[in-house]
Formats: C-alpha cells, sequence, structure tokens
C-alpha cells in the first residue's frame, strides 16, 4: 500500500516537473541545473528509470510561483485522496 503511494507520487511530479519544462520550454540541462542534479540523473528520473529525491521535490517547489505551489498541492491531495476513497 505504501509503495504504491510512494509511485503514485512519483509518477506525478514527473509528470508536473515535465509539464514545467515543456511550458517553459527548458532544456533538460537547464532544468538539471535547477533542480541540483546532474543531466544524466535528470534524465532517467524524467524518463521513470530513477524517482526524484526529496530535495529535488525541494528545488522544484522553488521555482514555482506562490500559485503554483498551492495548486501542486491541492491537485496531489485530491491524487492521494481518491486513491484513499476519501472525498477531497
Amino acid at each position: 500500500f505504501m509503495n504504491e503511494k510512494k509511485l503514485m507520487f512519483q509518477d506525478y511530479l514527473r509528470s508536473q516537473i515535465h509539464m514545467y519544462r515543456n511550458f517553459h520550454a527548458f532544456s533538460q540541462e537547464y532544468m538539471a541545473e535547477a533542480l541540483r542534479v546532474s543531466p544524466r540523473s535528470y534524465i532517467d528520473q524524467e524518463h521513470g528509470k530513477y524517482g526524484f529525491s526529496a530535495m529535488t521535490l525541494v528545488y522544484y517547489v522553488f521555482l514555482l510561483t506562490d500559485e503554483e505551489i498551492l495548486i501542486f498541492f491541492k491537485e496531489l491531495k485530491i491524487l492521494i485522496g481518491r486513491r484513499n476513497g476519501d472525498a477531497a
């Protein structure tokens, strides 16, 4: 059950970071630098080979506006709430 939540979170974070990169037309190298990981590590993470770390999450949140942060966590709460059968 906990592993399922972890995978769900990793998929969500991966898709959010990828959408952010595409929206801003940033290169993978730029995103790697912004997230404080090597370009190879970023590419592997973006393609799902490895999961993002807690520090990557922190650096990603630092890139977001206050409004984007609220949306990010609200959507995550809804996603996790639905998976728990809660009415988010």
